[in-house]
């Protein structure tokens, strides 16, 4: 069965860190797997409780090859360049309204506490450590979606139900990364709005 997860207010971890972590907010959808089930193995599982996740995986796709294009092109191929950027300003446009447009219950964004490494958040069932999780996320504003496979590493009691501490056991690589960069550009971004507030209030 998947779970959707609703909005939730998460505290920080301590479970395994090798990744810098920082507060968050996305989509999020998880599936528990049989202890006997593991892994896939290949990452490549097709099934997908998001509904719009098979499209998001296409317009990913096709702003990934562009952009490892415009890296292997020279300065002469400046228009090239240029028409590149704009497509893929154009797909996340179309990214953007195609999420908003759709009436999910779970359209509001889960708070997590999120890193390239694992995630935390709070859900209204106890977990076992040692579970067994798929999880997919969707990252915002990027709109970029992923499937990461995972294990509880910490589940504990709160005034709303549990806080769940889930480490990554397989994701790919590309996936982290683009994990790992959307946690530093929100940092910078929370960063630039503390030091704007700031400067008001001097």
């Amino acid at each position: 069965m998947v779970h959707l997860v609703s909005q939730s207010r998460t505290k920080p971890g301590d479970e395994r860190r090798q990744y810098f972590r920082i507060k968050n907010r996305l989509f999020m959808g998880y599936e528990l797997l049989d202890s006997d089930q593991g892994f896939s193995g290949s990452n490549e599982d097709n099934s997908k409780s998001l509904p719009f996740a098979h499209l998001l995986e296409e317009l990913n796709a096709l702003v990934k090859a562009n952009n490892s294009h415009i890296e292997s092109l020279n300065s002469q191929q400046q228009l090239t360049v240029e028409h590149l950027n704009n497509l893929n300003a154009k797909i996340a446009q179309l990214t953007q309204y195609m999420i908003q447009s759709l009436n999910l219950r779970y359209n509001d964004l889960l708070e997590v506490d999120l890193s390239g490494g694992g995630i935390r958040f709070n859900s209204d069932r106890s977990m076992v450590i040692g579970q067994k999780l798929k999880l997919e996320l969707v990252l915002v504003p990027e709109y970029y979606y992923l499937v990461v496979y995972g294990e509880v590493v910490d589940c504990q009691p709160i005034d709303n139900g549990f806080e769940l501490g889930i480490v990554f056991d397989q994701i790919k690589e590309a996936d982290r990364d683009a994990i790992i960069r959307h946690v530093f550009k929100s940092q910078s971004a929370q960063l630039r709005a503390e030091k704007q507030n700031n400067s008001q209030a001097e």
